[in-house]
């Protein structure tokens, strides 16, 4: 088959025993008979010239038309000449043309559309069809290499070299693109990369999705179904053209040439051009590693990226060619939210990191796992995920089929360890894996360390910085599955786990550990560890643990305990009701009240008890506003407190609390001032010496042999209680907040830091200091808040720092701040819901206004607390009147100025 343009006719398409000529006509008006009576005669002279035998075949005319034809002409019998134009024709329809187009335009769109279809292109379409009229331009004139005006169909390879000799290409990109968590750039001066992860976890949608945006040319070959001694044979073949250019294929194919001697002219042609593009290899993991490796030897320029999955090929790259593996980490939290939000769920954000962590953000595992929410939980994915973790759920994810063969795979041993493994939240130090796996499966010190470097070979197992190493989120979901088929063995498992991590938290302090003791304790029942645990304000700071609670409540309602463990089991429900929200637990709190005091009063418990009860009923009246109450419950606390100064102190701390909460202002800072100066006393300071030191300076400063953690936690709650009276006075002392926030650093206090850290940046913010309060988030709170996974304070977090963004005058990012977390919003509770739609409109209201003038401040004057760098939190503030002086110290009522 041929096309030719310009010789008898405008256009002719010979077939082997039929040829087309088409005459095309433009006009800007009806098309009238004088306009085709030339070509009418040509067809006439061409039709006997094929009747008469002198051309070969049948032959069949056309003549389109921008135009529709007069009346005249519409009425004409045209015998066998067809005219076609763009809604209509007279004669035979002739299957091999498009339609008639009324313009340029509409003839581009038409083609566009056509050449969208085509299969094998690596050029845009439109691109693609300008590249194709300007070969027909050529072949019109008859300029080589169209001397003879056609277009053979066996050329055409040629002519569309870019997509007809790349057989393999990126796919087409997602409509909607979610980066992964500290996604890896494709672009790097690394020879050899090696991107690693299990089926679903999107590495080829990322390898697309990078070279799109790559400023270097980039090539892609799937190497699935490739065989080892053929893989540089077919790189060549596939990927020369795009990366070499025309211009070196003739250096390059070379006849009788093998793969490795042409591989390494591409590389060489690449070097003289000064190029150094990237080639990724998907599916790299099956073919052998001694295959990758001739690749690797013969190339230089070329950057190679290798797609794999986890296994032995991997394994052995690392350990001969010194590469490491870089990870895809899933998708964050709000990307999380965001995408099941598209598929129809809602959820807490509590919720979605749950999801996020049993999926390990996977993409495809999150899908799928929103797809299945929706379709048995209405698309709740708070529900979902209690029965995933549960392994109740109904319908298969598509992550149970695609690990379910990996895990399959794998040998009965490696199976048990994985099992065992996968009960452990935190990572495990290797001789804490070491023992968990021969008490637990009694296997020899030797076969652990085999069996746990076979885990991290097939990537079932995660090396978490240093020595310590965790069973891959994914997988664990899975390994916990499988377990609760043998409940002997997980009990055993988490019974091991309990005697590593205590024996650990002998040895160093680990907040995270912490919580999964508690949890472990709570699964084994044990009671008495769990309610000394209860006791220790520290423990608190770790947010709610719902299977404490639960089993607390649990051993009080079945009268195991002893009346001590009575005592401490309430009062740490109590202290828990009080540091989460005891608003939201009134009648729960009485109840625990009474039932404490029953169990004082019948079994005669110590005097320190009775002071430890009238503290807290004295911080609850506080709570409802009880000024008698508070003032009763201080006299029956200070004449049952013991007389010895550090517990004098902590009365008159929760007593300056509870005067506060019932308006006693200035008594209770009296108060409170008093405690600081003795807390001053007690570290050997003075709150003027560690003004503007770093946090290891002011560590280093007060720390000592021996220095209590719980007086660090102490005074640290009384400086923010000072803070805080500052600011219901009118006096707001941002200083007073960073010095908090350094104590509580020092005593592990996570919470009260990342809190305090969002009262200091709303200080600055008050006194029109945005600089001020963005560097407290940009380089203190968000960060720790990141670090420690602080997700139940991330909506307040990241609500003020928009905010503050906008003061600042950067209103595309703090739009863009609210608008990452909308998908959060829906499940959030109402409170904050109601926040951040408030925060949404100050932010407008910012734009339309313009924010106020930055405070000017003396360089001496600034001061920036230099602690561990933080993470995100959630805060409740006191609810402002609307005829209330404004917190920002304008002089006017909330409602004319921030309220409005």
């Amino acid at each position: 088959m041929a096309v030719r343009v310009e010789m008898d006719e405008d256009i002719e398409l010979q077939f082997p025993s039929l040829t087309i000529y088409v005459q095309v006509k433009t006009r800007n008006r009806p098309l009238i008979q004088s306009d085709i009576e030339g070509a009418l005669s040509r067809f006439t002279a061409l039709q006997q010239e094929h009747t008469s035998g002198r051309r070969a075949g049948e032959a069949q005319f056309v003549i389109v038309s921008t135009q529709p034809p007069c009346s005249a002409l519409a009425k004409r019998d045209l015998s066998y000449v067809s005219l076609e134009w763009p809604v209509g024709r007279l004669g035979p329809q002739t299957q091999a043309l498009p339609p008639a187009w009324r313009d340029i335009p509409s003839a581009v769109a038409w083609c566009t559309t056509v050449a969208e279809k085509l299969p094998l292109r690596t050029i845009a379409a439109e691109t693609l069809v300008w590249k194709l009229a300007a070969n027909v331009a050529l072949a019109s004139s008859g300029t080589e290499p169209y001397g003879d005006h056609q277009f053979l169909a066996k050329n055409l390879p040629v002519l569309f070299e870019q997509f007809a000799c790349q057989l393999h290409d990126f796919p087409e990109l997602l409509p909607h693109y979610r980066p992964h968590q500290n996604e890896p750039a494709i672009e790097s001066t690394a020879h050899v990369r090696v991107v690693c992860g299990f089926s679903g976890a999107g590495k080829t949608s990322w390898a697309a999705q990078t070279a799109a945006h790559s400023g270097n040319s980039c090539a892609y070959y799937d190497a699935g179904d490739t065989a080892p001694a053929a893989l540089s044979s077919a790189l060549v073949r596939e990927c020369a053209a795009q990366l070499a250019g025309a211009v070196a294929l003739e250096r390059v194919l070379l006849p009788g040439a093998s793969g490795l001697e042409s591989l390494r002219a591409l590389d060489l042609a690449l070097e003289e051009k000064g190029r150094t593009p990237i080639l990724v290899i998907d599916n790299a993991h099956t073919l052998p590693s001694t295959a990758l490796e001739q690749v690797i030897r013969n190339t230089s320029c070329i950057r190679l990226v290798l797609l794999c999955h986890p296994g032995h090929t991997v394994a052995e790259l690392e350990a001969l060619q010194g590469i490491q593996r870089e990870e895809l980490r899933g998708w964050s939290v709000e990307d999380v939210a965001g995408e099941v939000a598209g598929l129809g769920c809602t959820g807490t954000i509590e919720g979605m990191e749950r999801l996020r962590v049993l999926t390990g953000g996977y993409p495809l595992f999150v899908q799928s796992a929103a797809r299945l929410a929706a379709a048995e939980h209405s698309g709740g994915i708070d529900e979902f995920v209690q029965s995933l973790e549960r392994g109740i759920h109904g319908a298969v994810t598509a992550q149970e089929v695609i690990l379910k063969h990996v895990f399959d795979s794998l040998a009965p041993q490696l199976q048990q360890a994985v099992c065992a493994l996968s009960f452990s939240d935190v990572p495990l130090y290797r001789a804490e894996i070491l023992k968990l796996l021969t008490e637990c499966l009694a296997m020899e010190e030797a076969t652990a360390a085999s069996t746990l470097r076979q885990l991290k070979t097939r990537g079932l197992a995660q090396s978490v910085g240093g020595d310590r190493v965790r069973i891959h989120d994914a997988v664990r979901t899975l390994g916990k599955t499988r377990s609760n088929e043998m409940p002997e063995r997980r009990a055993q498992a988490q019974k091991v786990l309990a005697e590593i991590i205590l024996q650990s938290l002998q040895e160093r302090r680990d907040f995270a550990r912490i919580v999964f003791w508690a949890k472990l304790l709570s699964a084994l029942n044990h009671l008495e560890p769990l309610i000394e645990l209860m006791g220790e304000e520290i423990f608190h700071e770790m947010g709610v643990i719902p299977e404490v609670s639960s089993a607390l409540e649990q051993a009080l309602a079945s009268g195991v305990l002893n009346p001590v463990q009575q005592f401490w089991a309430y009062d740490g429900l109590i202290f828990a009701a009080f540091k989460h929200g005891v608003r939201e637990q009134t009648d729960k709190v009485a109840e625990w009240f009474s039932a404490s005091e029953r169990v004082i009063e019948q079994f005669g418990l110590s005097p320190t008890h009775r002071a430890r009860r009238w503290m807290k009923r004295m911080r609850f009246a506080g709570a409802r506003g009880d000024k008698d109450g508070v003032m009763s419950a201080l006299e029956q606390a200070s004449r049952d407190m013991p007389d010895r100064k550090d517990y004098r102190r902590v009365l008159a701390y929760n007593a300056a609390a509870a005067l506060f909460s019932v308006g006693s202002y200035r008594v209770a800072e009296k108060l409170v001032s008093g405690v600081i100066g003795e807390y001053c006393e007690v570290f050997g300071i003075s709150l003027a010496q560690v003004i503007g030191l770093k946090q290891a300076e002011f560590r280093k400063a007060i720390e000592k042999s021996s220095l209590d953690i719980d007086d660090a936690k102490h005074f640290a709650d009384a400086l923010d209680l000072l803070a805080t009276i500052g600011r219901k006075t009118g006096r707001r002392a941002p200083l007073t907040g960073i010095r908090a926030m350094q104590f509580y650093d020092i005593a592990g206090a996570v919470d009260s830091y990342a809190r305090v850290g969002l009262d200091v940046a709303e200080d600055h913010v008050c006194v029109n200091d945005f600089l001020g309060a963005c560097h407290m988030m940009d380089a203190f709170v968000l960060p720790f808040i990141r670090r420690h996974s602080m997700v139940g304070r991330m909506l307040d977090a990241r609500g003020l720092y928009a905010v503050i963004l906008a003061y600042s005058g950067d209103f595309n990012e703090a739009e863009l701040q609210m608008r990452q977390l909308e998908p959060l919003i829906k499940g959030a509770p109402q409170q904050m819901q109601t926040q951040l739609a408030d925060q949404k409109r100050l932010i407008a209201e910012i734009r339309l206004k313009g924010p106020p003038p930055q405070r000017r401040l003396r360089e001496d004057a600034i001061s920036r607390p230099s602690v561990a760098q933080p993470a995100p939190i959630a805060r409740e503030r006191a609810k402002v009147g609307r005829n209330d002086p404004c917190p920002c110290n304008s002089g006017l009522k909330f409602k004319k100025c921030h309220g409005v």
